[in-house]
């Protein structure tokens, strides 16, 4: 499950901030360690964090290692869901998994041919293939470059898309529009936050 967990203020703002560098710190070290997707203040006071998917006992156990939660600076509300849609990139496990992250950079003299025949096959991916979960298709600032950013739940089922012909053909079209194309298959090795 993923927590969305809202925190408010139970002292007063000089307390927040005197404990704040430590909270940071607990922040990225399970940041770093995947259980932390996204965190941040709120505008109206106190703060959002947001986990990767944890179980009922890890998302307990973060809360409660929290320096905010044990000097009683902050409670916690915890919302719950399960997520079956992420944007392509976000990798919502904690410890790693199977799962696979495809960047596919083509060089091409026209981008928007380029962009919308990388589509079609996409598309069809998206309405066929097990194991899909989702791309984005980026431009190059220059207009000289496309790059398809997509995730998949394993590497078994991303190579399993070129036994499909519609496919193949579609990727062919796609093709036919660069002036080269090559992909690669990676899986996280290393989370790395920012220090502010």
């Amino acid at each position: 499950m993923i927590h969305v967990l809202t925190l408010t203020y139970l002292k007063p703002r000089d307390v927040v901030t005197a404990h704040l560098a430590e909270h940071k710190a607990w922040l990225r070290e399970h940041a770093d360690q995947g259980r932390i997707l996204l965190s941040g203040p709120r505008p109206d006071g106190g703060a959002v964090i947001v986990t990767a998917d944890l179980d009922e006992a890890t998302v307990r156990d973060l809360i409660e290692t929290d320096p905010w939660h044990r000097l009683g600076i902050a409670s916690y509300e915890r919302t719950s869901f399960e997520a079956r849609t992420a944007s392509p990139g976000v990798i919502t496990a904690a410890e790693p998994d199977d799962s696979v992250v495809l960047i596919n950079v083509a060089t091409t003299e026209d981008a928007p041919a380029t962009v919308d025949a990388l589509a079609e096959a996409v598309r069809h991916v998206a309405a066929t293939a097990d194991g899909f979960r989702g791309s984005r298709l980026l431009t190059g600032v220059d207009g000289d470059a496309v790059v398809n950013l997509a995730s998949w739940s394993d590497e078994k089922r991303f190579r399993a898309i070129f036994d499909d012909p519609e496919f193949t053909r579609r990727y062919e079209d796609f093709a036919r529009t660069t002036t080269g194309a090559k992909y690669r298959l990676y899986r996280t090795s290393r989370v790395i936050t920012p220090n502010r």
